[in-house]
């Protein structure tokens, strides 16, 4: 049999190796040198100058750092599907409202407005504007503490059981089987009480029925708080994270309804609580300083427990001549004091205001 021709495709078989050997340069070229296969050099000109060979620096290949922790096939991206956005645990929504509210300056604001309410409630049953006392605005923010040791204890305690209820329901969750059944139902059954506290809640609100001045603010936010406890339980029994992708939009209107209540709960405490504080100081004004008052001019008070005297051994000249005993001292603000009478009630008392300036003299003594 005769061997199939390794020349050329347009030629029959057997005529390309016989032109190939008959002259060689037809078919690989007159550059092409005998002896050397594979390589062909073009014809030099005699007259053409060298050039210098240039080195070649070798190509270095960038090696790619190796990750110190590399994925696991759980958090790699599943083949044909697109990957979701992971969902932020209820810890980071918690830390983002601290970093709102750990600002000085909204702090600040938020204790002004408590101490403003106490103080406003205070003196407004003795018959006296807070405003026109004048307080600064470091004394307001001194006088919202008796507001606020309540308030806060009770929202610390508060806390401390819902920590704790989470921490039993996460356990007892992850234990499976009863346990996280038992979760469901509970969270099932608190978020059954929460339309009807919603209903009381807007019920007073439009002055239904009276709760009182907090009682619609912890009968809104209350039920608010317990059906986001309850959501964020009953998630977390089935092992999700909590929020979930669509109810991020109604947790933030619910956390921010939820502040909003517990502030109009506070402020209502606050206005309470200075309104006791001064039926309580008005049966009890002994414990206030006493003040003698010399003046210049005659007064003409009149009140009941309040003692006026003319100064007769008085030098000539002298400019103090009337003197009053029994007269408490209520609030000292803006240079100008606030006397009542020691027999003050809230039927017949009055107030008198006196600059405290060299116009007049006052000595304070205790009972």
């Amino acid at each position: 049999m005769e061997a199939e021709d390794d020349g050329p495709d347009h030629l029959p078989h057997g005529v390309g190796r016989r032109l190939h050997q008959a002259d060689p340069g037809r078919w690989l070229g007159a550059d092409h040198q005998p002896g050397r296969r594979g390589h062909h050099h073009r014809r030099r000109d005699p007259g053409r100058r060298r050039e210098p060979h240039r080195r070649v620096e070798p190509v270095r290949r960038r090696r790619h750092r190796r990750r110190e922790h590399p994925l696991s096939p759980a958090e790699e991206d599943p083949p044909g599907e697109p990957r979701q956005p992971e969902a932020r645990s209820w810890t980071d929504w918690i830390t983002k409202l601290a970093s709102w509210v750990a600002p000085t300056t909204l702090l600040t604001a938020l204790l002004f407005f408590f101490g403003y309410a106490y103080t406003s409630s205070l003196y407004a049953y003795f018959g006296i504007d807070a405003g026109t006392i004048g307080f600064a605005t470091q004394d307001l923010l001194l006088r919202s503490s008796p507001a606020l040791y309540v308030p806060a204890g009770v929202a610390l305690c508060g806390a401390l059981v819902g920590a704790l209820g989470y921490h039993l329901a996460t356990r007892a969750a992850g234990g499976g089987g009863g346990g996280a059944r038992t979760v469901r139902w509970i969270c099932l059954a608190v978020t059954a009480l929460v339309v009807p506290l919603l209903l009381l809640g807007f019920l007073a609100g439009f002055e239904v029925f009276d709760a009182g001045t907090t009682g619609t603010p912890l009968l809104i936010g209350g039920a608010l708080l317990l059906g986001v406890l309850a959501r964020m339980m009953y998630v977390r029994s089935t092992g999700a994270p909590y929020p979930l992708a669509g109810e991020r939009a109604a947790l933030g209107i619910s956390v921010a309804i939820i502040v909003l209540c517990s502030y109009w709960a506070v402020g209502g405490y606050a206005q309470q609580k200075g309104t006791a504080d001064a039926e309580q100081l008005a049966h009890h004004l002994y414990r206030r300083p006493a003040v003698v008052l010399d003046t210049a001019e005659r007064l003409h008070l009149g009140w009941s427990g309040v003692r006026e005297t003319a100064l007769s051994d008085v030098e000539p000249g002298a400019r103090f001549r009337y003197r009053y005993e029994g007269l408490r001292l209520l609030a000292h603000a803006g240079g100008r004091m606030f006397l009542v009478p020691r027999n003050w009630t809230w039927e017949t008392g009055n107030g008198l205001i006196v600059p405290f300036d060299a116009t007049v003299r006052v000595a304070f003594h205790p009972g």
